[in-house]
């Protein structure tokens, strides 16, 4: 391993970091998903290091990571549920304190059969318009190296979001795919499975995370096609 790599490599010594239990992985990962797991690794960067309270608003926790106040407001109330959150309502917000989970069992190590059936899936609760991605031609979208697009500029919101996650994937080369993603699907499922698929350890990725986001992709799209027929 060169120099440069082993500088590369994360380190504790660096400021920025915050911490939670593989507990709430292990006990908790399910039944939250990623949405749920999103907000508390929130809550855990907000909270002080000594009493573990924080007091974000609401609307700052889901701008950070993509998803609708709704949905983080329904999370905060299944973390409380749960018994990892204590809530207490001050004068104009909340002092959120992160307690102790009560998870005994033995944590066990990431298999890469534990990539199957995560990410929710993609459901048109409007039913507006059959999505199917399974159509698209993905070699029509996408382009021969990352350099195609090094000065792309977004002007829309679905443009910024497709460069949102070719740059998350480390594949700007995708960018055209990830611009139909976007135009096809709505925002805060793609944001969903972008959170998971970052959180995907690296020994689990057979390919690359680009080809397992645009795996989860194309498998929730199915899910979706099949809701309508049925």
């Amino acid at each position: 391993m060169s120099e440069n790599e082993k500088n590369k490599i994360r380190s504790l010594s660096r400021r920025g970091w915050y911490w939670i239990n593989r507990e709430i992985l292990a006990g908790y990962g399910k039944r939250l998903k990623s949405s749920g797991i999103a907000v508390y690794n929130v809550l855990a960067s907000y909270a002080n290091q000594g009493t573990q309270t924080c007091f974000p608003a609401q609307q700052t926790i889901a701008d950070q990571i993509g998803l609708h106040r709704v949905t983080v407001n329904r999370k905060i109330s299944q973390l409380r549920q749960l018994g990892l959150l204590k809530i207490e309502r001050l004068k104009d917000r909340c002092l959120y304190s992160l307690l102790n989970s009560d998870v005994s069992d033995t944590l066990h190590p990431c298999s890469r059969n534990d990539t199957r059936d995560i990410a929710p899936g993609y459901i048109n609760k409007n039913k507006r318009t059959r999505i199917n991605i399974n159509n698209i031609d993905n070699k029509k979208y996408l382009a021969t190296d990352d350099e195609s697009f090094k000065g792309f500029k977004p002007q829309t919101r679905e443009e910024l979001l497709a460069l949102d996650i070719a740059q998350t994937l480390s594949d700007l080369k995708s960018l055209p795919l990830y611009l139909k993603y976007a135009k096809s699907l709505p925002e805060s499922r793609i944001r969903e499975a972008r959170s998971w698929v970052k959180q995907v350890p690296d020994e689990n990725i057979k390919k690359s995370r680009a080809a397992l986001f645009n795996y989860i992709i194309k498998k929730n799209a199915k899910r979706v096609s099949s809701n309508h027929r049925h």
